[in-house]
């Protein structure tokens, strides 16, 4: 009797080790599975952490392309703004040297009637005396002398207003080039920024 309950005991003893070992295989399972997972999330984090940094440099690289480019056109603009300024410059010397002109024309104008009305006071006093004679005839000699000057002096205009055109032709030449250019710059780093903008945003 007492033999068969050892026996009993020894044979629940060793389904009691045999059920703590299926526990701790089981245990051991889910421990590996757990560990299978956790090597999973860190590959999967360790792959968006590299993915993350290259699209860092990426973002880096493409906001110091687009400073590079905007520092560009803000030169082109400056150098734009400094031709308007000089053909602005130009403008105003050429407004001025056409007043001047006008202004000489008009002294011409006024030299032409004032001996229009020496040469009718000559022809007065001609008629009704000889004395005043020498006194007219030196003032007409004084206003075909300023004549002549004023006609120098609109001459040396001219050729000046001449130069001003040519220099502010020139400029409007180079100004037009430049905004050609500037314009097809603009609108290619236009499209460009837009196409990227729209790449990110889908």
């Amino acid at each position: 009797m007492k033999g068969k309950q050892t026996k009993e005991q020894y044979y629940k003893k060793q389904a009691s080790k045999l059920v703590e070992l299926e526990e701790s295989k089981r245990q051991l399972e889910v421990a590996l599975q757990e560990i299978e997972r956790l090597k999973e999330q860190v590959e999967e984090h360790v792959h968006n952490e590299i993915s993350l940094r290259a699209e860092t440099k990426r973002a880096i690289h493409e906001k110091e392309s687009q400073q590079e480019k905007l520092e560009q056109l803000e030169r082109e603009n400056t150098k734009w703004k400094a031709m308007n300024q000089e053909r602005q410059v130009a403008n105003e010397a050429l407004s001025k040297q056409l007043r001047d002109e006008a202004d000489l024309i008009n002294q011409i104008k006024a030299a032409q009637k004032e001996l229009s009305d020496y040469k009718m006071k000559t022809l007065e006093v001609l008629s009704l005396q000889k004395e005043p004679l020498e006194e007219l005839s030196e003032e007409h000699t004084k206003s075909i002398k300023k004549m002549k000057q004023l006609s120098s002096q609109l001459i040396k205009a001219k050729k000046e207003e001449a130069v001003l055109k040519e220099r502010l032709d020139r400029l409007r030449i180079r100004h037009n080039q430049l905004m050609n250019t500037k314009m097809m710059k603009w609108t290619g780093a236009y499209w460009k920024l837009r196409k990227k903008i729209t790449l990110k945003s889908k």
